[in-house]
């Protein structure tokens, strides 16, 4: 029995980490976002960023190269750790505030897949009628539910990562 225990738990960090993996390994101008809770001066709370502004966050002001930002990062996600920001501007540096929607809520109590149906087509591609308030919640909701997202390039849509 302890082995059955021993085997799912490693399953469940393995994955884990992959989805971690995938979103640090991501360094595009419109990278994966990311949900961390932070704090700092003017805020406390979650926070929404995509990959490429955080590690350049992390460059720029704690001079740590890419591979130290990752591990630094995995581990902080991989602990739930809140990340304090001192008193760095987080608008400069794209941090979103995560605030809670109700609408957005209620279509997650339908269920994930109902939820994704209700906001992304067949090609999970967003359907181009979500507000911002909403995107952030969305985007929220499908980092804890371990689904990467991104921003298109050229349209600026919501996309799923598959």
């Amino acid at each position: 029995m302890k082995f059955l225990y021993c085997m799912i738990l490693s399953c469940c960090l393995i994955q884990n980490d992959s989805f971690i993996e995938k979103i640090l390994n991501d360094f595009r101008t419109n990278s994966k976002f990311l949900a961390l809770n932070i704090k700092s001066l003017n805020y406390n709370g979650l926070v929404i960023i995509e990959n490429d502004d955080l590690c350049l966050f992390f460059q720029m002001t704690y001079n740590k190269e890419k591979k130290d930002y990752k591990s630094f990062i995995k581990n902080c996600m991989n602990k739930k750790t809140v990340l304090d920001l001192g008193s760095h501007n987080l608008d400069k540096w794209n941090f979103i505030r995560v605030k809670k929607n109700k609408k957005v809520s209620n279509n997650l109590k339908k269920g994930l897949d109902e939820f994704i149906k209700v906001y992304f087509d067949e090609n999970f591609v967003e359907k181009g009628n979500i507000r911002d308030n909403e995107r952030i919640y969305i985007i929220k909701i499908l980092f804890d539910n371990r689904i990467s997202c991104h921003i298109d390039d050229e349209t600026g849509l919501l996309l799923i990562d598959l």
